[in-house]
């Protein structure tokens, strides 16, 4: 049995940790292949993904939970809204955007609820910041 960490490193008894970030599974089968042939002949391993929980985005401000969200498949904006718990009061929805690196995106909520302006729904991507002003 293995232990593994929000960091992305497993711990096992005979391996030791071992960090298994940016690792696509045949890249950790043979990681853990080499540390167990220091004490076992010829090991077999079988690695298996439970879950990915390495991309994350964030919803930030007017809204009922905020916080990180895993980004599992393509998620766009007003996906992202489904995991938020509804809007405050006083939420400024013309006003929302998205923090991506040094660039600010914007995203009107209003518009985009009513068929307008689509190309604002983008997809997230790894780190994006949702920000809901007030």
């Amino acid at each position: 049995m293995q232990d593994v960490a929000t960091d992305g490193t497993i711990s096992m008894q005979l391996v030791g940790i071992l960090n298994a970030n940016g690792l696509t599974v045949a890249e950790l089968t043979v990681a853990l292949k080499e540390k167990l042939s220091a004490v076992i002949i010829e090991p077999e391993v079988s690695v298996q993904v439970v879950r990915i929980n390495s991309k994350k985005y964030s919803i930030h401000g007017g809204c009922a939970r905020q916080g990180e969200f895993p980004l599992i498949g393509e998620v766009t904006i007003l996906d992202a809204f489904a995991n938020c718990g509804g809007f405050k009061d006083f939420a400024n929805l013309k006003g929302i955007y998205v923090l991506r690196g040094s660039q600010r995106i914007k995203f009107n909520y209003r518009d985009v609820i009513r068929g307008k302006h689509m190309e604002q729904n983008i997809q997230l991507e790894n780190g994006d910041r949702i920000v809901i002003p007030e």
